[in-house]
């Protein structure tokens, strides 16, 4: 995956996109020669223990979702300079 940086954006903030604008101007991966981005791209999800609470039968699965909300919070990336982006 690759990142914009803009200073709209806090430091230390990651805001990851899942939707069709994901497509648009994505740079050319320099060791694939492809263009990242499908909606097949694997996020990494965390259950939240607050939202199983008192056996209400919350769980529930779907892609990439697990529980009442998708939480995508407390997830370590990695960011490292691309070098020469190619549009």
């Amino acid at each position: 995956t690759r990142a914009a940086v803009t200073p709209r954006i806090p430091r230390g903030t990651v805001i990851m996109y899942h939707a069709q604008e994901r497509h648009v101007y994505v740079p050319i991966s320099p060791r694939t020669g492809k263009r990242g981005g499908i909606h097949n791209s694997v996020t990494i999800t965390h259950l939240k223990p607050t939202e199983i609470v008192g056996g209400y039968a919350q769980l529930s699965w779907f892609f990439n979702y697990y529980g009442p909300t998708g939480v995508n919070r407390d997830v370590l990336v990695v960011i490292r300079p691309a070098g020469r982006v190619r549009l």
